[in-house]
Protein backbone atom coordinates (compact mmCIF):
# COMPACT_ATOMS: atom_id res chain seq x y z
CA UNK A 1 0.00 0.00 0.00
CA UNK A 2 2.87 2.30 0.99
CA UNK A 3 4.45 2.26 -2.67
CA UNK A 4 1.10 3.02 -4.48
CA UNK A 5 0.80 6.29 -2.29
CA UNK A 6 4.33 7.09 -3.23
CA UNK A 7 3.63 5.96 -6.86
CA UNK A 8 0.25 8.19 -6.71
CA UNK A 9 2.03 10.99 -5.20
CA UNK A 10 5.10 10.89 -7.81
CA UNK A 11 2.69 11.07 -10.57
CA UNK A 12 0.81 13.65 -8.62
CA UNK A 13 4.13 15.65 -8.77
CA UNK A 14 4.89 15.18 -12.46
CA UNK A 15 1.50 16.10 -12.92
CA UNK A 16 2.11 19.53 -11.37
CA UNK A 17 5.27 19.59 -13.06
CA UNK A 18 4.15 19.38 -16.52
CA UNK A 19 0.90 21.77 -15.98
CA UNK A 20 3.34 25.07 -15.01
CA UNK A 21 6.42 23.79 -17.96
CA UNK A 22 2.80 23.73 -20.34
CA UNK A 23 1.69 27.14 -19.40
CA UNK A 24 5.35 28.34 -20.25
CA UNK A 25 7.48 27.75 -16.75
CA UNK A 26 10.33 26.08 -18.44
CA UNK A 27 13.23 26.58 -15.89
CA UNK A 28 13.49 24.04 -13.34
CA UNK A 29 14.75 26.35 -10.70
CA UNK A 30 11.48 28.52 -11.26
CA UNK A 31 9.19 24.82 -11.48
CA UNK A 32 11.28 24.38 -8.04
CA UNK A 33 10.24 27.34 -6.29
CA UNK A 34 6.61 27.03 -7.26
CA UNK A 35 6.36 23.16 -5.92
CA UNK A 36 8.27 23.60 -3.39
CA UNK A 37 11.49 20.90 -4.10
CA UNK A 38 14.99 21.18 -4.67
CA UNK A 39 15.75 21.63 -8.28
CA UNK A 40 17.48 18.41 -9.14
CA UNK A 41 13.71 17.00 -7.96
CA UNK A 42 12.65 19.59 -10.54
CA UNK A 43 15.01 18.13 -13.34
CA UNK A 44 14.46 14.53 -12.48
CA UNK A 45 10.60 15.38 -12.67
CA UNK A 46 10.81 17.19 -15.73
CA UNK A 47 12.23 14.22 -17.51
CA UNK A 48 10.16 12.13 -16.28
CA UNK A 49 7.17 14.19 -17.90
CA UNK A 50 8.83 14.21 -21.11
CA UNK A 51 9.39 10.51 -21.29
CA UNK A 52 5.61 10.13 -20.52
CA UNK A 53 5.17 12.48 -23.14
CA UNK A 54 6.81 11.51 -26.04
CA UNK A 55 5.18 7.95 -25.38
CA UNK A 56 1.71 8.98 -24.68
CA UNK A 57 0.17 9.58 -28.41
CA UNK A 58 -2.29 11.62 -26.93
CA UNK A 59 -0.13 14.06 -25.69
CA UNK A 60 2.18 13.90 -28.86
CA UNK A 61 -1.11 14.89 -30.93
CA UNK A 62 -2.04 17.75 -28.61
CA UNK A 63 1.49 19.13 -28.65
CA UNK A 64 1.70 18.59 -32.53
CA UNK A 65 -1.57 20.30 -32.79
CA UNK A 66 0.01 23.07 -30.26
CA UNK A 67 2.91 23.83 -32.45
CA UNK A 68 0.89 23.94 -35.78
CA UNK A 69 -1.01 26.68 -34.13
CA UNK A 70 2.05 28.64 -32.90
CA UNK A 71 3.91 27.72 -36.49
CA UNK A 72 0.55 29.37 -38.15
CA UNK A 73 0.27 32.30 -36.35
CA UNK A 74 4.23 32.99 -36.44
CA UNK A 75 3.15 32.90 -40.22
CA UNK A 76 0.86 34.92 -40.24
CA UNK A 77 2.93 37.57 -38.30
CA UNK A 78 5.48 37.07 -40.64
CA UNK A 79 2.88 37.57 -43.85
CA UNK A 80 1.86 41.25 -42.36
CA UNK A 81 5.10 42.20 -41.97
CA UNK A 82 6.15 41.54 -45.60
CA UNK A 83 3.16 43.63 -45.99
CA UNK A 84 4.27 46.16 -43.89
CA UNK A 85 7.67 45.85 -45.62
CA UNK A 86 5.74 46.38 -49.04
CA UNK A 87 3.91 49.26 -48.42
CA UNK A 88 7.53 50.98 -46.63
CA UNK A 89 9.02 50.63 -49.54
CA UNK A 90 6.08 51.89 -51.78
CA UNK A 91 6.94 54.96 -49.67
CA UNK A 92 10.08 55.16 -49.61
CA UNK A 93 10.17 54.79 -45.90
CA UNK A 94 13.75 52.91 -45.19
CA UNK A 95 14.01 53.25 -41.83
CA UNK A 96 10.27 51.24 -41.01
CA UNK A 97 11.34 48.36 -43.43
CA UNK A 98 14.19 48.28 -41.84
CA UNK A 99 12.67 47.85 -38.70
CA UNK A 100 10.16 45.21 -39.98
CA UNK A 101 12.55 42.97 -41.54
CA UNK A 102 14.70 43.01 -38.28
CA UNK A 103 10.79 42.36 -36.90
CA UNK A 104 10.79 39.71 -39.36
CA UNK A 105 14.32 37.91 -38.24
CA UNK A 106 12.74 37.94 -34.88
CA UNK A 107 9.93 36.27 -35.54
CA UNK A 108 11.63 33.51 -37.21
CA UNK A 109 14.09 33.17 -34.89
CA UNK A 110 11.06 32.85 -32.17
CA UNK A 111 9.48 30.27 -34.30
CA UNK A 112 12.71 28.06 -33.97
CA UNK A 113 13.00 28.44 -30.71
CA UNK A 114 9.45 27.53 -30.06
CA UNK A 115 10.41 24.23 -31.98
CA UNK A 116 13.43 23.58 -30.12
CA UNK A 117 12.02 23.78 -27.04
CA UNK A 118 9.16 21.60 -28.02
CA UNK A 119 11.61 19.00 -27.97
CA UNK A 120 9.03 16.79 -29.95
CA UNK A 121 10.81 16.70 -32.76
CA UNK A 122 14.30 14.91 -34.10
CA UNK A 123 17.52 16.87 -34.43
CA UNK A 124 17.41 16.46 -38.12
CA UNK A 125 14.12 18.21 -38.82
CA UNK A 126 15.15 21.09 -36.18
CA UNK A 127 18.53 21.12 -38.16
CA UNK A 128 17.48 22.10 -41.36
CA UNK A 129 14.99 24.14 -40.31
CA UNK A 130 17.71 25.99 -38.28
CA UNK A 131 19.40 26.38 -41.69
CA UNK A 132 16.79 27.80 -42.92
CA UNK A 133 16.68 30.22 -40.67
CA UNK A 134 19.90 31.05 -40.82
CA UNK A 135 19.84 31.71 -44.98
CA UNK A 136 17.01 33.63 -43.83
CA UNK A 137 19.02 35.90 -41.49
CA UNK A 138 21.61 35.83 -44.32
CA UNK A 139 19.19 37.48 -46.82
CA UNK A 140 17.64 39.81 -44.65
CA UNK A 141 20.68 41.11 -43.40
CA UNK A 142 21.56 41.74 -47.17
CA UNK A 143 18.71 43.08 -47.77
CA UNK A 144 19.54 45.76 -44.48
CA UNK A 145 22.94 46.56 -45.92
CA UNK A 146 21.64 47.56 -49.66
CA UNK A 147 18.36 49.40 -48.82
CA UNK A 148 20.56 51.34 -46.62
CA UNK A 149 23.40 51.89 -48.93
CA UNK A 150 22.43 55.22 -49.61
CA UNK A 151 21.89 56.60 -46.37
CA UNK A 152 25.26 57.07 -44.03
CA UNK A 153 23.05 57.70 -40.94
CA UNK A 154 20.97 54.59 -41.57
CA UNK A 155 23.77 52.55 -42.46
CA UNK A 156 25.76 53.01 -38.96
CA UNK A 157 22.26 52.37 -37.31
CA UNK A 158 21.43 49.34 -38.83
CA UNK A 159 24.86 47.67 -38.48
CA UNK A 160 24.83 48.77 -35.10
CA UNK A 161 21.77 47.43 -34.37
CA UNK A 162 22.94 44.39 -36.25
CA UNK A 163 25.89 43.65 -34.16
CA UNK A 164 23.56 43.84 -31.19
CA UNK A 165 21.78 40.63 -32.91
CA UNK A 166 24.22 38.77 -34.35
CA UNK A 167 26.93 39.25 -32.01
CA UNK A 168 29.44 40.07 -34.28
CA UNK A 169 30.76 43.24 -35.89
CA UNK A 170 29.16 43.98 -39.18
CA UNK A 171 31.05 45.72 -41.79
CA UNK A 172 30.28 49.22 -42.97
CA UNK A 173 31.35 50.08 -46.61
CA UNK A 174 31.97 54.13 -46.80
CA UNK A 175 31.08 55.87 -49.55
CA UNK A 176 33.88 57.78 -51.46
CA UNK A 177 37.15 57.63 -52.42
CA UNK A 178 40.35 56.28 -50.04
CA UNK A 179 43.06 58.93 -50.37
CA UNK A 180 46.83 57.41 -50.21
Amino acid sequence: MSNEIELLDRYEQINKVAQLYIKGTTKPTTIAKELGIKRAEALDLISEWREIARENDDIKEQAAEALQAGIQHYSMIVERFWETVEQADTNQDYKTKNAVLKNIADVEAKKIDMLQKAGLYDDAAIGDELAEMEEKQAILINILKEVTSDCEHCKYEVARRLSKVTGKTEPVTLAGEVES
